[in-house]
This record gives C-alpha cells, sequence and structure tokens, in this order.
C-alpha cells in the first residue's frame, strides 16, 4: 500500500534561476545503492539489515534498449514493480537512468546521442515517462550519471568522447526532459550528477560544463569515493590514500553550489575502503559533513564490488551508533522537501 506521506510532496516550485539564501545545516536522509533490477522487497530488506540503517532513498539502475522501436513491456513492469517496492519500504526511488544498452557477456554499448537527438529513442522515453507519471509520487532520475569520466563518454564511442561532449550531453538532458514535460510527468524530479574528479582532468571536462541549464535541473549531485590505500602505482598507475570525505567532496561542492546556489545538493554514490585507516569513522564524520553542508541526502553504495563497499563490512567497529545521530530517522522528511515545478 503506497504512503500517502510520500504523495503530498508536490508543494512549491523551485525557483528557476537556481538562488536562495544558503540552505542551513540539516539532518540528511541516509540512501543506499543497490544492485540488481527490478528492486525486490527482499533486496530492500537486506539492505537495511546490512546497514543497520533506517533506509529513506533506494537508488538503482535501468539500461536502455538495444531495439529503439521495442517492445519494452517487461522492462517498463519492472520500473513499476521497483518504484512501488521503494515506496512500500518507506524511501524514495532513485532511477540511474544509463543511455546504453548491456549485450550478452556484459558488454556496453552506448546510444549515440545522434540517435537520441533524432527522436528514435521518443517513443521509449515517453512510455517511461509516463510509467513515472501513473506512480504519482516523486522519482529521482539520475540521467547519464559520472558524465566527466570518459569510462561513460555518453551519447559517443570512446573515440568521440571529447572537447564536444559537454554540448552532446546538454542536448541530449534537454531532450529526455523536454518529452518527460510533454507526458505531464511532473513528479520527476531531473539530478545533473558529475563525478568529484573529471578525467581527463581538461578544461573542457569541468563539471560546470556539462551543466544543462537551471530550467532543466531539479536536483543536484555527487559522486565520490574513499579508495583508502587499495590503488598502487604498480597496479593503477597512481598510489590512493586514505581521504576524508570533506577532501573528496569540497571541490566539487563548492563548484555547484557557485554554479546553482539554491538547488538541493546530494550525494548519490559514496563509501569507503578498509584499507589505510578507519572506516566507521570515516563514515561518522561523513555524515557529520554531509549535515553540516546542507546536504538533503547521502546515498552508501552498499554493494560489494571492486573493493568492501558495504558500510559494515571490515570495520573497526560498528558504524551504526556514530552515524545515525547525523541523518534523518523522519520517514517523509525527503519527500517533504522534494519539490516540482509546474
Amino acid at each position: 500500500m503506497r504512503r500517502t506521506v510520500l504523495a503530498g510532496l508536490l508543494l512549491l516550485s523551485l525557483c528557476a534561476c537556481g538562488s536562495s539564501a544558503p540552505i542551513p545545516r540539516s539532518t540528511p536522509a541516509f540512501g543506499v545503492a543497490l544492485d540488481g533490477f527490478p528492486v525486490t522487497p527482499a533486496m530492500l530488506d537486506a539492505a537495511k539489515a546490512s546497514t543497520g540503517l533506517p533506509v529513506r532513498l533506494a537508488l538503482f539502475y535501468v539500461q536502455w534498449p538495444e531495439n529503439a522501436a521495442g517492445p519494452w513491456d517487461a522492462d517498463m513492469a519492472s520500473l513499476d514493480a521497483s518504484l512501488k517496492a521503494v515506496q512500500d519500504s518507506g524511501a524514495v526511488p532513485c532511477v540511474t537512468w544509463e543511455p546504453m544498452c548491456i549485450g550478452q557477456g556484459g558488454s556496453e554499448a552506448v546510444i549515440p546521442a545522434a540517435h537520441i537527438l533524432a527522436g528514435k529513442y521518443d517513443a521509449y522515453i515517453a512510455d517511461f515517462a509516463r510509467q513515472v507519471r501513473g506512480f504519482g509520487s516523486p522519482v529521482l532520475l539520475r540521467l547519464a550519471h559520472e558524465m566527466n569520466l570518459a569510462r561513460y563518454h555518453w551519447g559517443s564511442d570512446a573515440g568521440g568522447y571529447g572537447p564536444e561532449s559537454p554540448r552532446l550531453y546538454q542536448a541530449l538532458f534537454r531532450h529526455v526532459r523536454a518529452v518527460f514535460r510533454a507526458q505531464g510527468a511532473q513528479n520527476a524530479l531531473f539530478v545533473f550528477c558529475p563525478n568529484v574528479d573529471s578525467i581527463p582532468a581538461a578544461a573542457w571536462n569541468s563539471a560546470s560544463a556539462y551543466y544543462p541549464g537551471h530550467d532543466s535541473v531539479d536536483v543536484l549531485g555527487m559522486d565520490g569515493y574513499n579508495w583508502g590505500t587499495a590503488h598502487t602505482k604498480a597496479t593503477h598507475g597512481y598510489d590512493s590514500s586514505f581521504r576524508q570525505f570533506a577532501e573528496i567532496f569540497r571541490p566539487l561542492f563548492d563548484e555547484l553550489r557557485t554554479l546553482a546556489p539554491g538547488k538541493p545538493v546530494m550525494v548519490f554514490e559514496t563509501a569507503s575502503a578498509s584499507n589505510g585507516g578507519d572506516k566507521a569513522r570515516w563514515a561518522a564524520e561523513a555524515f557529520d559533513t554531509a549535515a553540516a553542508w546542507g546536504l538533503w541526502a547521502v546515498v552508501w553504495f552498499e554493494v560489494d564490488k571492486e573493493l568492501d563497499w558495504p558500510l559494515q563490512k571490515n570495520a573497526p567497529a560498528n558504524p551504526v551508533p556514530s552515524v545515525r545521530p547525523h541523518i534523518t530517522d523522519d520517514p517523509g522528511w525527503l519527500a517533504r522537501h522534494l519539490r516540482v515545478r509546474p
């Protein structure tokens, strides 16, 4: 049964210019990033059990179909089931919507921006928008995240990632947004979410260069991880170090605050390795910093991938008691504070 408190979030509009008074200290919502689609109640229960914290935002990943002509009924059914499962668990859903398709063996193929801008995927985008609209409650839509990483090169192949990429990204983002608005999916809040580090570190590849504009973005996001001492020059080309949350996120946070001072900021992917430092203390300091900065939510990457990212895995002490004071226990806090424009 859907929670009516979430359905009541369609309140006042965000200012289109993105300016307002500084956002005060807050108690951010705790979220988790999940591996797998569709999202099931069992996955959400497992995330709550493994973190030991109240999950108020649940993020999951959805790729686009290879065939722009469809059918994609199964995909839409999975989306609907996932949104309902997240809401029934007491969380707000965040869809990381990746314009690429996954082939056999896990190979990735990015959808060309030219195909999207020419309208070849408009039927799929419109169907997705109607599914979100029918859900009725807020959905954070993190479209083509971490666009400042060559690893994704949204809209082009790897060889085409370069000075034209920001312009292509902006056009792609605005096009998808326009289709959603044409379908009346006002409950979709579009997230602009760069990575804390731009790779390559070129002038054309700054996070700000990709920004689609105040009228196209509802929420600002950041992704970044503490890799500890897991990376070495011999295997990765550099020696990583155990870095605190503030050190990792401060430069991008300042850049986004300058770019759009009045828009809410959230961290949509973060976690800490245990190599080289105290993971439990890192987590506590991370959420304390997030509260001091007025972040609305912090999403922990609760996936055992690459490193020991899950919150309690290999932590020297249970991080829950030190994290809990810095997050909200109010199940409706995030939904009430989100806004959409008419």
